[in-house]
């Protein structure tokens, strides 16, 4: 017996909810496996497609069923509403009173607007600027940058780039690592007397890649970071990912609060229009407070600058 044009559709529509609500709800156990954790990546576009996809398939249903499938577009709503909430600030302490400004920002090796880039960095008036995929080119250009006068290289993959640092204030040399090959360069800075910690990070993507690994060898370098700290860089995670929040403990820091797509994926996925990752963070010790933290205009990179201002 042929089935029904209805309910060809119908299973169809099935086959769509399920082929997007089995990734959703194994993001939520992203710690049980990094494929999980890639799911992470994409909670946000899943339920967005998730949500219409259960609306029409409510409509297949008699009145009772229809009903459940209310409830759970209903909660997938306000769930995404919460996770795309932006940044606000809360009333800064009155004690805070030294603002640093901060700039983050994956150059892409590929990036071909260097000029630009210099130009914006000039006029910026950042304390400290936090870089990954910096090519010999891109340093070399970087090197010319007289309010930037102490720069640190960390060599990550040699066709990838580098990470680095770049401060108004001078190094605390002691205070310092760069992990070569691991994605990781710390550095303290003095800032009015004041040392501060600054990490540059880039990780691997979770699944097929080797982010769990790379993550596990660069965390013992948190034991050794005391005091002020800003870890900030493309983490090829969200801010919800179990690798963030393994960051977040190991560093003993939080991720600035806030939806920020940092990343924009036209070349990659050009079938799909606007479509952005909000990968790239700042983790911050307790001892600071977000003060403003914004995405910038695009430089050459398929990622956008985030400019923070922290209050210590």
């Amino acid at each position: 017996m042929s089935l029904k044009p209805k309910n060809i559709i119908k299973q169809l529509i099935y086959v769509v909810f399920i082929s997007l609500a089995v990734p959703f709800i194994l993001s939520f156990f992203n710690s049980v496996h990094p494929l999980f954790d890639s799911f992470s990546h994409f909670r946000v576009h899943l339920l967005l497609m998730l949500l219409p996809t259960m609306l029409v398939l409510a409509f297949f249903h008699k009145q009772r069923n229809m009903l459940i499938y209310f409830v759970l577009i209903m909660l997938g709503a306000f769930y995404l509403y919460h996770i795309n909430q932006p940044f606000v600030a809360k009333t800064l302490e009155k004690e805070k009173t030294n603002t640093l400004k901060h700039i983050q920002f994956n150059l892409n090796f590929r990036n071909q607007r260097m000029d630009e880039v210099m130009e914006y960095f000039n006029n910026s008036k950042a304390d400290v600027i936090t870089l990954q995929e910096v090519t010999q080119a891109h340093q070399e250009k970087l090197e010319e940058l007289k309010a930037y006068p102490y720069q640190t290289y960390c060599e990550f993959y040699p066709v990838v780039g580098a990470v680095a640092i770049l401060s108004k204030h001078p190094f605390v040399d002691k205070q310092s690592a760069c992990l070569k090959g691991k994605g990781l360069q710390w550095s303290q800075i003095m800032v009015k007397e004041k040392p501060i910690n600054i990490v540059s990070i880039h990780t691997l993507w979770p699944f097929p890649y080797g982010q769990p690994k790379q993550v596990q060898s660069i965390k013992k370098v948190f034991q050794k970071i005391k005091g002020l700290t800003l870890i900030a860089g493309d983490f090829n995670a969200v801010s919800w990912s179990h690798t963030v929040k393994e960051i977040e403990r190991a560093s003993n820091t939080k991720v600035v609060e806030g939806m920020r797509w940092t990343i924009e994926l036209e070349k990659q996925l050009p079938l799909i229009p606007n479509f952005k990752l909000a990968i790239d963070h700042v983790l911050i010790s307790d001892e600071f407070q977000t003060k403003n933290i914004f995405v910038e205009k695009n430089l050459g990179s398929d990622h956008l600058p985030v400019v923070s201002e922290i209050k210590y």
